[in-house]
């Protein structure tokens, strides 16, 4: 049953067109890895939640709550098959999701901590275990205090403030997070205009209670600089990014999360506003943070040297895109396995890379290669692995692949 599953998915996924209906089809892949996994199957379920989680980073965003979702179900699969390193990483980023989504004392970010304290007891590491285990229970209290768990109904939350403002004042670090909340829930809505207001009126807040140069100041313009991205008034939202930007310079530890959360963010944007050269320092940026805090051998650092691969290969800058690639392989490759998915991508990337060098005999083997993992994934689940297609769907012709945003949905984690 789950093999026709499978099936049918891929072939609804050749006629998908449009945010929703993409958004649909990964929470259907979701269903059947989630299914899987309850059935015991842990390597087929790996392949929908994997599928499941790329459609998210690339219909919506690569730091939207949703993608923490298909982390975490990814992750949860992993400490079931006792493969603690993947899920380790997994929950992490989930958990970075998380943070900068709803703030740092939201219930969801209790759950992440929750994962890894349990993770880490697995592995009888008590000491770490009861670390993340208290920071959870803290925030789970700070919840229960609020009465009902007010948070993901605006209509509450709304009232919520009401009755903050009456006990204690209009002008307050509590009440500008409690605005800021508001701003991202109806954000998440998009409901854009009424998320506006509250981000506004949240920063202007911490502007006044804390000083301008307060980190919270800068997640209320990064998350107005989201907004005004996702309304597409760029200008707007590249000033925002690069004030919320200097105020984490200043503030905040080099490999600090919200750091590299700025960087990514106004690096993607100034690539979108085709600035590649203000964006470059920052993608190189954002490979050291990840260096500084997860070591140079770990995913996330392969990630991010794919990102600044990809942005070379835009600028025609092959010499300096391929040891990127090759390098990032090398990672994905030591830490995930030679038949990851990650892997094939990435053969991908070079064998598009080789083919615009005049190189076509490296060209076919790196594009054979990874085509042999592509159906060694499907085949996972008693699916046929169509030979002319890539994960997303799309005909993969080396002729016709120049763009590197092909392949940017691998490169923006």
């Amino acid at each position: 049953m789950a093999a026709e599953y499978f099936d049918s998915l891929k072939q609804y996924e050749k006629t998908c067109e449009g945010e929703e209906s993409m958004v649909c089809l990964a929470d259907l892949y979701e269903t059947l890895g989630r299914f899987l996994k309850d059935l015991g199957l842990l390597s087929q379920a790996v392949v929908p939640l994997q599928r499941s989680l790329e459609i998210r980073e690339t219909a919506l965003d690569p730091d939207h709550p949703q993608v923490a979702q298909s982390l975490h179900q990814l992750a949860s699969v992993y400490v079931q098959w006792k493969k603690f390193g993947n899920a380790e990483q997994l929950y992490k980023q989930a958990l970075e999701i998380s943070e900068n989504a709803y703030g740092s004392d939201h219930p969801h970010i209790a759950r992440e901590l929750e994962a890894l304290a349990t993770l880490y007891q697995k592995q009888d590491k008590y000491e770490q275990a009861e670390h993340f285990r208290k920071k959870s229970f803290k925030i789970r209290q700070k919840a229960a205090r609020r009465k009902g768990n007010l948070y993901g109904f605006s209509l509450l939350r709304r009232r919520a403030l009401q009755l903050e403002e009456l006990t204690l004042g209009k002008d307050t670090p509590d009440n500008a997070r409690t605005l800021n909340e508001l701003g991202v829930l109806y954000y998440l809505q998009n409901n854009l205009e009424t998320a506006e207001q509250f981000l506004k009126r949240s920063l202007e807040m911490r502007e006044r209670v804390l000083g301008p140069d307060h980190p919270d100041c800068a997640q209320s313009l990064n998350n107005l600089a989201a907004l005004c991205n996702e309304k597409k008034q760029y200008d707007k939202a590249e000033e925002l990014y690069e004030r919320a930007l200097d105020i984490r310079r200043r503030a905040l530890a080099p490999d600090h999360p919200s750091l590299a959360y700025t960087v990514k963010h106004l690096a993607i944007l100034y690539k979108k506003m085709g600035k590649l050269d203000k964006a470059v320092p920052l993608y190189e940026l954002a490979v050291e943070i990840r260096q500084k805090s997860f070591g140079p051998k770990h995913p996330s650092v392969a990630t991010a040297l794919v990102n600044l691969a990809v942005l070379y290969s835009q600028m025609k800058k092959h010499s300096e895109a391929l040891p990127l690639y090759e390098r990032a392989l090398k990672i994905y490759e030591d830490s995930l396995g030679r038949m990851h998915p990650r892997v094939g991508e990435t053969l991908k990337n070079l064998a598009v890379l080789s083919y615009e060098e005049g190189d076509f005999e490296k060209a076919a083997e790196l594009y054979k290669r990874a085509m042999e993992i592509k159906e060694a994934e499907t085949s996972l689940l008693g699916g046929k692995a169509p030979s002319q297609h890539s994960s997303s769907g799309d005909t993969f012709s080396l002729k016709t692949t120049h763009s590197p945003n092909l392949f940017l949905h691998q490169g923006q984690r």
